[in-house]
């Protein structure tokens, strides 16, 4: 858990343009149906409009689709409530060695006040039991991202 904070730390240190970025690692047993990752932001830096995506990091996923719901809320305020469906085998880029792949996932542009604390939740919403393979989920909160020149793990299930 240390690394993991050590490493997502270094991150958000040597990528300017983000304002927040957080790792949650999935179970080896997989991900449930309608079950609700939490991330907690404390406070950001800035009150600039910013893009909010997930980075999804798979080894063996089977699936070549994905959904979710993201709700963001600060304070007791909902800002984003949406259903988002991404097709990761078809069109979305991905950069991975053989079956380890990572994904840059856009969800919104939105401007969040600096001050207050801000909740973003994201639900699996892929109609299957338990969806194997997603070793984490990260958010991002800055400028848009990318697609790396090569993956970065931070969780090892080997």
């Amino acid at each position: 858990m240390l690394f993991v904070s050590t490493v997502t730390v270094s991150l958000c240190c040597c990528m300017a343009d983000t304002r927040h970025l957080d790792f949650i690692p999935i179970g080896y047993n997989g991900w449930g149906y309608r079950d609700t990752l939490t991330y907690t932001i404390e406070s950001l830096h800035g009150m600039e409009q910013s893009s909010i995506s997930l980075l999804l990091h798979t080894e063996g996923y089977s699936y070549k689709n994905f959904a979710i719901e993201v709700a963001i809320s600060q304070d007791t305020a909902l800002l984003y409530f949406a259903r988002h469906d991404y097709l990761l085998g078809r069109s979305q880029p991905k950069n991975g060695i053989g079956h380890r792949c990572d994904y840059i996932l856009p969800v919104t542009n939105v401007t969040l006040c600096d001050t207050l604390p801000t909740t973003i939740t994201v639900t699996q919403q892929l109609d299957q039991p338990i969806l194997k393979g997603i070793r984490e989920v990260g958010i991002h909160i800055g400028v848009p991202l990318s697609q790396p020149d090569k993956p970065v793990w931070r969780v090892d299930w080997h």
